[in-house]
This record gives structure tokens, sequence and C-alpha cells, in this order.
């Protein structure tokens, strides 16, 4: 229900609220601008990229593995070719030997053949060559003879590179009777990487694509799957949303409050607190822990809404209206906006303030006329002692009644309250009496006086309903108000027709009634809602067409009631 409430005062807090609704509208109009990619258009985007980056990452990879083991590979093969020359018994004897490269040369040619070595390298310790893919080089001296480890005796693998390419290179000792007479170099041709690329990148080009593809589709299914989570909306339309959502509930009037099913508080806005009287930050705390007589987590369990209903929370009366939020047929949580009961009457009278006005000049016109017609007659009649009796009793009745309320209920509003019902009743031509008994000092600060309002204005309106359609001697209310030390006792009694037993539990429900009429089956079960959240009792005792009596305990002190 949307209430409309006229602005009272501008302040810094108000000044604080508009600047940050300034700033939160401006962040909506930059998500608006710079939002307009769709969220599947970012997501095929995204994981494109994404498939790119790793795909070439792997890609470069793999090739420096795949490079890296062919080295290894080539490296232990030609170490192996080297080891086989040197071992050769032909070789040992006729390196360093005149004439010994005739023979050395057949040899390592044969196995350079078979074994697909680039060349084949012998030479002495004077880095003679005595074998050598290249016959013009055969005699020779090896240009790095004096830098290679190979002729100290040592083997090992070399990487090198010339103008034809790179090559993996094994040099190995050679040994006869245990003395070091020369050197094996065998080379082997690494594979030119792009020659290897170009032998694969067809297939490569193929994965990729592929990947591309795939990606494309898996993008586009998840974007779909995830927007029908989130009912369609893109992330800068999610965005926007949650800005104007934050604008709306610092800037409305009410307080909101809303929990999940687990009964944890979800959200509550600034106003919300400041009626609750909280100060600390509440989001993810039990609501029950927070706000003890909760109707939220019944709400939650029945999924009935409440609507205009009066509440006790944190020692504060509230009007609230609360709904469950249905997700797919199930409860999966509850709202609330409510507003300071004080605030709310007080803006009803600021609303209502001519009515009651013109309600009440209506009565007293109407009273006095009659009472002016009488007087009128009277003094045609020339009866001009019994005008001056006349006169002089409605008189006392009125400083009788004003008299009374001024002495013992030092309560103003009550005053008001009693004095305004007792006019009504006069022009409904039903007797209103007070216990001369009754007094009620000034409070102070010990019952809030808009709750006791409500309770005695309810209880005689529901009198006043219950004999107003009874013939004339039928038609009295009683009202006592005994103030004692620890507690205050009302008792409004009637002589209607009465309630029956079956329904004497009923009457405190919402909505029910006897009674013909609407807005009828809320005095009572709003008077018991508010007895219950100060401590209070009410009982109610009723005889068919003899009438009821209904009294009530007001805890004065030591209740939640204290402010």
């Amino acid at each position: 229900m949307m209430h409309a409430y006229p602005l009272t005062g501008w302040g810094p807090q108000q000044n604080s609220v508009a600047k940050q609704t300034m700033i939160d509208r401006a962040g909506v109009r930059r998500i608006e601008k710079y939002g307009k990619i769709t969220l599947k258009v970012k997501m095929i985007i995204f994981t494109t990229i994404m498939v790119t980056v790793l795909v070439s990452i792997l890609g470069a990879f793999s090739l420096w593995y795949i490079n890296n083991s062919i080295e290894t590979v080539l490296g232990r093969s030609a170490m192996e070719v080297a080891q086989r020359v040197a071992l050769r018994r032909d070789v040992q004897i006729y390196v360093g030997k005149p004439r010994g490269e005739y023979v050395i040369q057949l040899i390592a040619e044969d196995i350079r053949r078979a074994s697909n070595a680039e060349a084949i390298v012998v030479m002495d310790m004077n880095g003679i060559q005595y074998a050598h893919s290249a016959f013009n080089r055969i005699g020779r001296r090896y240009i790095h003879a004096n830098n290679s480890a190979a002729f100290k005796g040592e083997s090992y693998v070399a990487k090198t590179s010339a103008k034809s390419g790179k090559y993996i290179q094994a040099f190995v000792p050679i040994y006869n009777d245990g003395k070091q007479v020369g050197v094996v170099l065998v080379n082997m041709t690494l594979p030119h990487i792009t020659k290897f690329l170009t032998e694969v990148k067809s297939g490569f080009y193929s994965i990729v694509a592929l990947s591309m593809v795939l990606t494309i589709i898996g993008a586009t299914l998840l974007a779909k799957n995830i927007k029908r989570q989130i009912f369609g909306l893109e992330p800068s339309e999610i965005a926007k949303l949650l800005k104007e959502r934050h604008v709306i509930l610092q800037t409305v009037k009410e307080g909101i409050l809303a929990v999940d099913s687990e009964y944890k508080i979800t959200m509550l806005n600034g106003e919300g607190k400041r009626i609750l009287g909280l100060k600390e930050d509440v989001i993810g705390k039990d609501i029950r822990d927070i706000i003890k007589n909760s109707h939220m987590p019944e709400i939650i369990e029945t999924g009935i809404p409440e609507y205009d209903r009066e509440h006790i929370l944190n020692n504060r009366a509230i009007v609230a209206n609360t709904l469950p939020i249905n997700v797919g047929g199930q409860a999966v949580g509850a709202v609330s906006s409510f507003r300071d009961l004080t605030e709310v009457k007080n803006l009803a009278e600021q609303l209502t303030g001519v009515k009651r006005f013109i309600d009440a000049l209506r009565a007293q016109n109407h009273e006095f006329l009659n009472k002016m017609h009488t007087i009128s007659g009277l003094l045609q009649l020339k009866c001009y002692d019994e005008a001056m009796k006349y006169i002089d009793d409605i008189s006392n009745v009125h400083e009788e009644m004003l008299g009374f309320l001024t002495k013992n209920i030092r309560n103003p509003s009550l005053s008001g309250l009693l004095l305004a019902k007792y006019n009504k009743m006069q022009e409904m031509k039903i007797k209103f009496f007070i216990d001369p008994s009754s007094r009620l000092e000034n409070m102070g600060d010990t019952i809030d006086t808009n709750i006791l309002l409500t309770i005695i204005g309810n209880l005689i309106e529901n009198a006043i309903d219950a004999v107003s359609g009874l013939e004339m001697e039928r038609r009295n209310i009683y009202l006592t108000i005994n103030e004692e030390n620890e507690e205050l006792e009302i008792i409004v009694t009637d002589t209607g027709e009465g309630i029956a037993e079956e329904n004497l539990e009923k009457i405190f429900e919402f909505g029910f009634t006897t009674k013909k009429g609407e807005n009828k089956g809320v005095g009572l079960a709003l008077v018991k809602q508010i007895l219950e959240g100060i401590d209070g009792t009410i009982h109610v005792e009723s005889q068919i067409d003899i009438g009821t009596e209904i009294i009530i305990n007001i805890p004065k002190k030591g209740s939640v009631m204290e402010k």
C-alpha cells in the first residue's frame, strides 16, 4: 500500500540524501552510457581471447618441448655414433699416422650413411682432420681444436650454429692402448623450426578454428543460461536496477526490512534503522535476535500477508505491511514496510483534522439547536422559571463533566478523547457514565499516551456499536479507570446484546465481527495485539441480552512501554 505524506522541513539530513541521490543517478547514467555491449557479446569476446591466449601458450610450450626433446634425442644419437667410431680399432691405429685418412675416411663414411649423421670428423691430437664429409677438408686443421675440451679427454654434446643451419655436435676422445690419440666429432642437423611449423600449421590452424567455434557456441549457451537465471536482464540493467533500488530505499520515508528463508536480515534501509532505534549493522543477523516479537518468521511459514497491522517492536509502536516473497510457489523470505505509529497518527490527524472539526461543530450545532428550541418554546409559553431551570440543568451537566475530567483525568489527550466521545454519545442518545472514583494522574513517561488512546478509544467505539441500535433505556456505557502504583486498570461496560460464548475467543481475530458495515473486526484484535506487546492483559465477560464487560490491566513500570 502506497501512502502520500507531506514534506515537513528540509535539513542537513535531507540535503545529504539529495546529494547521494544525485551521485547515484550520475552512476546510473554512466552505466547506461558504457554498458551497451550485451552479456552474450562480452562472453564471446572474453572466452575467444582467453582460448586464443591459452592455445597460443600451449602451442608455444609444445614447440619448445618438441624442440628440446629433438635436441636431447639427436644429442644422444650423435654421442652413440661418435663412441662407435672412437671404439673402432682401425680408427685407433691409423689416426695420426701417414696416409691413415684413407682407412679412416672409408670407415667414417660407412657409419655416417648408416646413422644419417650430417658429418663425422676424425682428428688427431693436433686437430688434423682424417675424415670429413667434405673431402677438401681432409688434412686441414680443425679451427676450434684449441677450444675443445675433447682434446683433454672429455666427452660432451654441444649445440652450434652455422650459415647452413643449427647442429648438435658430439665430441668423444679416441684412445689407443690407454693413450689419447685423437677426437671424433659427429654433427647432426637440427630440423628448422619454420619448416616444422609449415608441416604442422594446417593441423594447428584446424585445431584453433575448431576451438573458436566451440568457444563461441559454449559462450552463447552459457550466456543464455545465465540470462535465464537473472530474468533476461543484462548486467548493466541489473546495475541500474540496484542503483535505482538504493536511491529509492534511501529516500523513501518508510522503513523497509527484508529477511530470507532462514530469517536472516538481508536489507534494512536508513529510515528503518531510525524507526527501530538500531545503531549497529544488522545485515546477516537473525531477525529473532534483533526484534524479539517479529511476525516475519510466521509470515514466511504461513505465506499469509499482513496489511496495516500495528506492532510493538523494540519498544516502539509501528504500523506495518508485511508480505511473503514467493519464488516458484515457495516462500524464500519476507519484506515489510513500516512507519512510526506516532508519526502516522500525527499525519492522520493533520489529514483528518478538518473533518473532525466539522463533525464536532455539526454535533454541537445539532445539540444546541435542540436546546435553543426548547428554551424558545418555554419562553413563548411564558414559563420563565422552567426555562431558567432548564438552562441551569444543561449548564450543570457540561460543567460537571468538564470539571470531573479536569480534576480526575490529568492527561489532556485522554480528557479530550473522553469529552469527544461524550459529545458523540449525547448526539446518539447514548448515556455515558464515568465512575466517580476514576482517577488518572499525569503519567509522564510511564505509559505511552498514543497506545492508551488507541486502547480506550477502540473499547468505547465497540461499546457504542453494541448499544446504538437498541431501545433508549438500554443505551448505556460505563467507564472506570483505576490507577494503582504498579498498573492501570480500565473497565468498559455496555448494556448491549452481548457476545455468544462460542465467539468470545474469535473476537480477538482480525476481521471477525458480528456487526454489519465496513472497517469492522479490527478494534479488539488491535487492542489485544498491543497488550501482548506491552505485557498487558484483557478479560471479557458477556451475557446475551444483558451486556459485555471488558477489563484491561496495563503495567505502568518495568514494561516495554517505558520510553
